[in-house]
């Protein structure tokens, strides 16, 4: 008989330890991300994006999360550079704002997560991240690359 979750009732594989359940979101998350307001620019996302190596950018107001903003939604939204100018490029990319193309109201979780829950929401919503809240004020930012660093941590120090 498998075990289940006590949080979320999820299978858990024969073997996992105790422990693992008891791992929270807060303890995984990236804290204080990098964030955007929602004037800023599309072109502005996509330089914080390169200078800070990440895909997702929450959008904040007043420390309040109002949305949050991917690589792909950038992506969809750039003009192209194969059928416009180089000047219409730039003027799109510089006159946008961020709030035109943002997720608004964004799937989001706590630092008490259990990770298990927010493991399951990230895979069954396929976001690539969760931002994560405090009250009404983002704290954090909870990203498949965190789930992946800890499984890669984990499994190094498998026996």
């Amino acid at each position: 008989m498998q075990s289940r979750c006590p949080q979320c009732g999820l299978n858990l594989p024969q073997g996992t330890p105790a422990w693992i359940r008891q791992v929270t979101v807060g303890q995984l998350m990236t804290r204080n991300p990098v964030t955007l307001g929602p004037e800023d620019s599309l072109a502005t996302a996509v330089q914080t994006m390169r200078r800070h190596h990440v895909r997702r950018i929450p959008i904040v107001l007043a420390g309040a999360l109002v949305g949050i903003v991917a690589e792909g939604d950038l992506k969809r939204a750039s003009p192209s550079t194969l059928s416009d100018s180089a000047e219409e490029y730039e003027r799109v990319m510089e006159d946008t704002v961020i709030s035109r193309i943002m997720v608004a109201r964004p799937i989001t979780t706590v630092e008490s997560a259990p990770l298990i829950e927010a493991v399951h929401t990230l895979q069954t919503t396929k976001f690539g991240s969760l931002p994560v809240l405090r009250g009404d004020r983002l704290v954090g930012i909870l990203t498949d690359n965190d789930v992946l660093r800890f499984l890669h941590d984990l499994l190094g120090q498998a026996g």
